[in-house]
């Protein structure tokens, strides 16, 4: 036995002498042709089955039939990783589809970021775990082995109906080929070939998924089709992660294509928003789309291996008519539950919420991506931006925890990180505004669940990276982001004073994780105080304010202690909003500081208009009919519309206009100050939390020159507001307006 499975023990458990198997001992070439592999394999079971346990594992994503059923409702397995690192592993209960007698273990694979052919910008065409699609497997069948992939196993590629395949690309497909006898017993397979088995590497270590999987979540009808001159431009009302299903019956060898984007031009066409670019995708190749011929019969078409980031379809080739019943859209991410709601009286804000939980939603892909669309990778700058309010609205504890192994892992032994996680050695200078993730993620996992296990174990991966930044930042290195706009940084604010920012952070979040570890501190707390010195001279003036005037930059300090004096950089913050109007000018880092220190400073009457209508701002995206945030506040045509590294602001709404917050010294809501920010032109506000210790549920509403405020604290949570401590079960407050 080679590889892994020597090495872990665990592994050798679950899956026995089973190996990576294939269908080409290389990754083929980029093509428009280019099928997806088919393996199967028949065995005897002589024994009724009482229980039956299959592991399986595909770093290109597979599907896995048994007896012509497919073993589970999750899609994309097996989740992204580092391959040469970790293999997230599946396990699922088969008991009901393996029987006593003849059984038919059928697999497709298909490329995923493992065999990405196509040249992009960030060069996945050249990870060195690039590799032909592949899978393994072991079956359990009344607690003995009886069943791995290996070179006993057939199979074929030229007869597969699914001819072309890629994650970001599409998926063409031809109706004719199709045919499910593969999947079950006796079918003839002596003209396949035999399956390669694949050496493991070493340094990759298999783990167990514990990861709520990619699922199909929620069907969505088309709002409008509108017949063209080219075929039918179906409008879902939405802008969605996923795909479509469609029902056809066109002659045989009619070919139909499929046209997925987020907006429209004038003409009908598809608006890829300069997201296909030749910068982005050199070569352009197919873009959003998806081909079927079909096969003369009724067709069913659903992409099993990519998905898209799109509210239109345009469909062209079609010569029967489409019928509202022949189309749906189908929303598939991360099944994560909701663990809170939030609404309020005002219409751009309800508008962010609503729109902040669907872009959040599309961009849970085993990681927390960018966007659907043009990229769909685990962009750590965007996913350090919402990481509280992720906390707050979904249960999130499992997607972090596997992610910040995929974190640590993608850590060089220099302690560089690549801005994005999963990476094929693509993005190490991006800098801070990204790798800091690293501790904002186990930092505010603590706080909200009270579990410190990212802390301790995050310590050695928090000093290399400590040590890396130290390095680059006396060597004048040159990150890439600052104050990220989306197409650049803040000009206003210089990108050191973020990196150093950021370095302050990251010793304060290790130095506390030595403390709960029981470690000594005490060098880190010395170094953190002597930093904060240096970067109090160098940015504090004499009379208190920042020296670099900038929303960004003073929020950073208020909401993080950097100063001298707390009333004179509040009111200068308020003088910043308050000039020319509320307008919002900070990037996607200020945005995480910018309303919470403006509640701080007794202004949220300023968050509050800056947020609501500030231009650029969230209400251009409102007014402009979006269904989710966008990538760009000046984005209407241009990038992605369905980005959620502005939806920090949503966190707002539930420490300051609900008041709710947890606290470093009594983690996980064990105990809590209710801190309220009442406006009055909010005119009501209501929200539940489902927190560690239970459900908080708190609304208000101004009238009659009051305002009334409920609260329903659960047992567990040690409440006080206004020095009052609150009872479990409902509260009241009344407060003059």
């Amino acid at each position: 036995m080679n590889g892994i499975f020597e090495a872990k023990g665990e592994s050798v458990r679950e899956l026995g002498n089973a190996k990576y198997i294939k269908a080409t001992e290389n990754p083929p070439k980029y093509s428009l042709y280019d099928p997806l592999p088919r393996f199967r394999r028949e065995i005897e079971i002589d024994e009724d089955v009482v229980s039956a346990e299959i592991v399986v594992q595909s770093p290109s994503f597979a599907q896995f039939f048994i007896n012509g059923e497919n073993i589970t409702d999750d899609i994309f397995i097996s989740a992204l990783s580092d391959y040469r690192k970790i293999l997230w592993y599946n396990t699922y209960d088969v008991t009901s589809l393996v029987k006593k007698g003849k059984n038919v273990f059928a697999v497709m694979c298909g490329n995923g970021f493992l065999n990405e052919s196509l040249v992009t910008t960030w060069h996945f065409e050249d990870a060195k775990w690039r590799d032909a699609p592949q899978f393994i497997l072991a079956l359990k069948v009344n607690g003995k082995i009886v069943l791995v992939s290996d070179k006993n196993w057939k199979t074929d590629r030229e007869n597969t109906y699914i001819t072309f395949s890629h994650l970001r690309g599409g998926e063409f497909v031809d109706m004719r080929k199709k045919d499910e006898s593969w999947k079950k017993v006796g079918f003839d397979d002596s003209n396949w070939q035999t399956a390669i088995e694949r050496s493991i590497p070493y340094d990759a270590k298999l783990m167990p998924l514990d990861c709520q999987p990619v699922r199909e979540v929620e069907k969505i009808e088309p709002k409008k089709i509108v017949k063209t001159e080219k075929g039918y431009l179906v409008d879902f009302g939405l802008n969605t992660s996923g795909y479509v299903q469609l029902a056809l019956q066109e002659k045989a060898g009619n070919e139909i294509t499929l046209k997925f984007g987020e907006e429209i031009s004038e003409n009908g066409e598809i608006n890829h928003l300069q997201n296909d670019g030749d910068y982005f995708y050199p070569g352009q190749p197919p873009y959003h789309i998806c081909k079927v011929i079909a096969s003369g019969k009724k067709d069913v078409f659903k992409p099993c291996f990519t998905y898209f980031g799109f509210r239109y379809l345009v469909i062209e080739g079609m010569e029967n008519a489409l019928k509202p019943e022949d189309v749906c859209a189908i929303f598939t991410h991360q099944d994560v539950k909701r663990t809170a709601s939030f609404e309020c009286g005002n219409d751009v804000i309800n508008y962010i919420y609503t729109a902040g939980m669907r872009s959040c939603y599309s961009n849970m892909f085993w990681c927390m991506t960018d966007c659907p669309t043009r990229e769909k990778m685990g962009w750590m700058n965007d996913a350090q931006a919402t990481c509280e309010h992720a906390l707050i609205n979904f249960d999130m504890r499992k997607l972090y925890k596997k992610w910040f192994e995929d974190i640590k892992a993608g850590m060089r032994e220099d302690g560089a990180l690549t801005g994005v996680i999963p990476s094929p050695d693509w993005g190490y200078n991006w800098g801070p505004v990204c790798d800091c993730m690293l501790y904002e993620l186990p930092y505010r996992f603590y706080l909200y669940t009270g579990d410190d296990d990212m802390l301790k174990s995050g310590i050695e991966y928090f000093d290399r990276y400590i040590g890396y930044l130290e390095r680059s930042l006396d060597e004048g290195f040159d990150f890439i982001l600052g104050d990220w706009l989306g197409y650049g940084s803040n000009p206003n604010v210089p990108k050191i004073f973020i990196w150093e920012f950021y370095l302050i952070k990251a010793y304060t979040v290790t130095a506390f994780a030595y403390e709960r570890a029981g470690k000594d501190s005490s060098k880190h707390w010395e170094k953190l105080e002597k930093l904060r010195a240096e970067f109090i001279a160098k940015y504090i003036q004499a009379d208190g304010r920042c020296t670099i005037t900038d929303q960004t930059s003073v929020a950073i300090v208020i909401m993080n202690g950097l100063y001298t004096d707390k009333d004179a950089v509040c009111n200068q913050l308020a003088s910043l909003v308050e000039e020319g109007g509320p307008v919002l000018k900070t990037g996607m880092v200020g945005v995480q500081y910018i309303y919470d220190a403006l509640s701080v400073a007794g202004r949220a009457d300023l968050a509050f208009n800056m947020i609501t209508q500030s231009s650029p701002g969230y209400r251009n995206w409102y007014e402009n009919g979006a269904t989710t945030l966008w990538e760009l506040w000046n984005g209407v045509e241009k990038y992605s519309h369905n980005h959620h590294m502005f939806s920090a602001v949503i966190g707002w709404f539930f420490k300051s206009l609900l008041g709710v917050q947890p606290t470093l010294n009594a983690p996980a809501f064990e105990k809590i100050e209710l801190a309220p920010r009442f406006v009055k032109e909010v005119g009501y506000a209501k929200g539940e939390m489902q927190t560690v210790k239970g459900k908080i549920a708190i609304d208000w509403k101004y009238e009659d020159g009051k305002f009334v405020y409920n609260v329903e604290i659960p047992s567990g949570v040690n409440a006080t507001y206004n020095g009052e401590t609150l009872k479990v079960g409902k509260n009241q407050f009344i407060i003059k307006g």
